[in-house]
């Protein structure tokens, strides 16, 4: 079918001119002499390309312009004068002119402005039609959808998000702010946004439609734009409820915020976090490597009132005592060699939310000092300021060391230790547990399988058995790494023990078959990781999983008699 164009042009002469041009090559034209003619046209036909004189007698292009606009929006509108300004110029941009033709318009100027007027046409309608697909499929979808920039402002959502996160219209560019309850998505948009990567969470509780809790599963992934630029963040929350209610029904409680376990003592644990929630006092996790310190303080933060506000973590061990408080406290620009600008500390990031210190044990005494002033009255100056800044963090600390004998050997001071023990949470070692380890497979196999794509569904009775006689001195950590290295090299449903780490089996040789005592379990390992390295101590401490330093340690407690 030709195209349908219109010329509005108040001299004869140019008109039939344009007009004979444009039929020429096959055009459907129409012609109109002035303002009222022309959108009596419009208001009949759909035209595929206007092209109109800015004046028109006593009439004005412009108008045209508009009028056509308003009616049909899709249309290009090439404006033609022969007294071409600026202002005229500026005014037809502004109102979506696809071209200014200044006359005298030759006949090639005239053909080639049409045919890439139109082009473009087809390509807006071609990526319109495309735009109205996806947002057909977009609002079809069952799981809540979210798009934010970089900002945090919200970008779109779906029906479904609509409902879940609590928007409206008027949401749009304006940034996100979860409601209580909702701490999660904050945080998982949080990660993605600063880390550029996915984030996934599984099973964790929200508040929807300002009251109603619903069990969720949720995972962020990177928005980046045609050029490959990073621009934002898409979370996708599906409603697990119904499922979790189904689960629960049969088996009882046996997760909790991410934390996995039916055992009497994660039962307490569990009580304990809910019970600690909303209470703003300091929390000391204790507990051996592995045994999840972390996923503990996570849920105490996400379970209270602080949800919606940031949750920090701080590994202490990590950093130099200069770099730790920096890190800490922040610092102005000139506070030492290479602060070429001001920057914000983690506890000022945290302000209103929650500051989790891992392996606060580690710290040095000038630190202690500083950590101690903060918690006695909740203030701080930043490296190289002597303005105080108060803050409003709840601090959770975490350690796997003994701190009241570092107390006793004076290497952490006793004021701290007391500040930071008003409350204790201990999480029990793997081997005291081992009714959870059926859970935990479970659990980290349900990981795994969609990690890697693989129907991995369960372990053989030959490592069923490996596992809960094994006293894992790397905890639940171990185990998850133990089985994740088995999913990745099994090819079957099964896990068997030629699935399992080659390093794991050596361990499980060293340690024993049997569960005995802690100390029973560690004495026996350690006789048998010298045996097995002929004495020598950086490979035994290899063998264990430990460090050399740990193993002397060991075999001073123990009274194992060891040449230096």
């Amino acid at each position: 079918m030709a195209r349908r164009v219109l010329i509005v042009e108040d001299e004869d002469t140019l008109r039939f001119t344009f007009e004979h041009f444009l039929a020429a090559e096959g055009y459907a034209v129409d012609t109109a002499a002035d303002f009222a003619e022309a959108i009596g046209k419009v208001e009949s036909a759909d035209y595929d390309l206007v092209f109109t004189d800015i004046i028109l007698g006593n009439d004005n292009g412009i108008d045209v312009l508009r009028e056509v606009k308003e009616r049909q929006p899709a249309t290009p509108v090439v404006m033609i004068t022969g007294y071409p300004n600026v202002e005229t110029a500026s005014d037809a941009v502004r109102l979506g002119a696809f071209d200014y033709l200044p006359k005298p318009v030759k006949r090639d100027a005239l053909l080639r402005v049409a045919r890439m007027a139109l082009d473009h046409k087809d390509l807006m309608e071609e990526r319109e039609k495309y735009r109205t697909n996806l947002e057909a499929i977009f609002q079809s979808v069952d799981d809540a959808i979210l798009t934010v920039d970089l900002d945090m402002n919200v970008v779109a959502y779906n029906e479904a998000g609509k409902y879940f996160f609590s928007l409206a219209a008027e949401s749009i560019g304006r940034r996100y702010v979860p409601g209580e309850g909702n701490g999660a998505f904050l945080h998982a948009l949080t990660e993605t946004l600063k880390t550029k990567r996915p984030v996934e969470t599984q099973r964790t509780e929200c508040v929807v439609g300002g009251s109603e809790k619903r069990v969720v599963s949720l995972k962020t992934s990177p928005l980046v734009d045609r050029t490959g630029t990073f621009s934002g963040a898409v979370m996708v929350v599906r409603d697990e409820t119904r499922l979790d209610d189904l689960e629960k029904s049969f088996e009882g409680r046996e997760t909790f915020h991410n934390l996995v376990g039916s055992s009497p003592r994660m039962k307490e644990i569990y009580a304990f976090v809910e019970s600690l929630a909303d209470v703003p006092t300091t929390v000391l996790v204790t507990g051996e490597s592995g045994t999840g310190k972390e996923l503990v303080a996570a849920a105490l933060h996400y379970k209270g009132g602080r949800s919606t506000k940031p949750f920090v973590k701080v590994n202490c061990s990590a950093l130099a005592e200069p770099l730790l408080e920096s890190e800490l406290f922040g610092h102005v620009k000139g506070a030492f060699t290479g602060a070429i600008k001001d920057k914000m500390g983690r506890f000022q990031k945290a302000d209103g939310g929650t500051i989790f210190l891992d392996e606060i044990g580690d710290i040095s005494p000038g630190m202690q000092v500083r950590l101690l002033r903060v918690l006695q009255e909740r203030e701080f100056e930043r490296v190289g300021d002597s303005t105080p800044l108060k803050v409003d963090v709840r601090v959770i600390a975490a350690t796997n060391v003994d701190l009241a004998e570092k107390v006793r050997l004076g290497q952490f001071r006793e004021d701290l230790f007391y500040r930071l023990k008003v409350v204790r949470i201990h999480i029990p070692p793997l081997r005291e547990r081992r009714e959870d380890i059926p859970l935990l497979v479970e659990h980290f196999l349900a990981k795994f399988r969609g990690k890697f794509k693989k129907d991995v569904s369960a372990v053989s009775d030959e490592v069923m058995k490996v596992f809960m006689s094994y006293p894992w001195p790397g905890n639940v950590r171990e185990l998850e790494h133990v089985l994740e290295h088995a999913c990745i090299v099994c090819t079957s449903g099964l896990v068997t023990q030629e699935h399992l780490p080659s390093d794991f089996m050596e361990h499980h040789e060293i340690h024993g078959h049997e569960p005995a005592t802690e100390r029973e379990t560690t004495l026996q390992a350690i006789r048998k990781a010298l045996e097995k390295s002929g004495g020598n101590k950086a490979k035994a401490a290899r063998l264990l999983g430990i460090s050399r330093i740990t193993l002397y340690r060991k075999l001073n407690e123990l009274n194992i008699v060891h040449d230096e």
